[in-house]
């Protein structure tokens, strides 16, 4: 089994990560259940809100807090034997967390999420949810600037981030990330971004804007 996952986490014995093609279409019950199976996760405690593409988060303390019925891009977990899963085809899968990963955030960030600053506010709620010490994030598999092609709608809104390319314009994600990450304090040493371009990698990625489906990755999180 193929995850594409961040080695500081794993040392603080999280599962989480990113699924590939291969893997299936998270989408699909059968794949998300064969997954979990294999992680010997209890399904039931993982949080699978609608996503919406907002800068909407909430916070998952205990079993309760678990209900299929809310709305929201983002999550902050901070009891245990609970985790978070969301649903990426080219958008931004992106953790935070702080020393000892005591409290977690994921969050699924599109090019909406990001131009509303979720990235931003993820790590500001996980400070008011009780973070302690220095920091991190990991920014996961995604559509890179090599293939994020984007009309002026879109490009006004990142004019900071916009590469320029045979009158064609696109948008670096990674770059827009970073700043709202180190401007909330994280230093860009403790930021790690997986390069890989879920648009040009058919053979391990689905992708929304290559394939104009809705077959999807899964990025998840879980404190045992």
């Amino acid at each position: 089994m193929k995850l594409h996952t961040d080695p500081r986490l794993t040392a603080l014995g999280i599962l989480h990560g990113t699924t590939t093609r291969p893997m299936g279409n998270m989408r699909l019950p059968k794949n998300t259940h064969a997954l979990f199976n294999r992680l010997n996760i209890d399904e039931k405690n993982v949080a699978r809100f609608k996503q919406i593409h907002s800068d909407k988060l909430l916070t998952i303390s205990s079993l309760k807090d678990i209900q299929t019925t809310q709305e929201a891009d983002g999550w902050i977990v901070t009891g245990t034997h609970l985790g978070a899963a969301i649903l990426t085809a080219d958008c931004v899968p992106l953790i935070v967390w702080d020393e000892t990963a005591s409290v977690i955030g994921l969050a699924h960030c599109g090019w909406r999420g990001v131009a509303q600053r979720l990235p931003a506010k993820t790590v500001q709620q996980l400070k008011n949810a009780g973070a302690k010490g220095k920091i991190y994030a990991w920014v996961g598999p995604h559509i890179q600037t090599c293939c994020f092609e984007v009309q002026d709608d879109v490009a006004i809104q990142f004019l900071l981030d916009i590469q320029e390319r045979n009158g064609k314009k696109f948008v670096n994600l990674n770059q827009a990330i970073l700043r709202q990450l180190t401007q909330e304090g994280l230093s860009a040493t403790d930021i790690a971004f997986d390069t890989s371009c879920t648009c040009c990698q058919p053979e391990q990625f689905f992708s929304f804007r290559r394939d104009h489906q809705k077959d999807a990755l899964m990025t998840f999180v879980y404190k045992s």
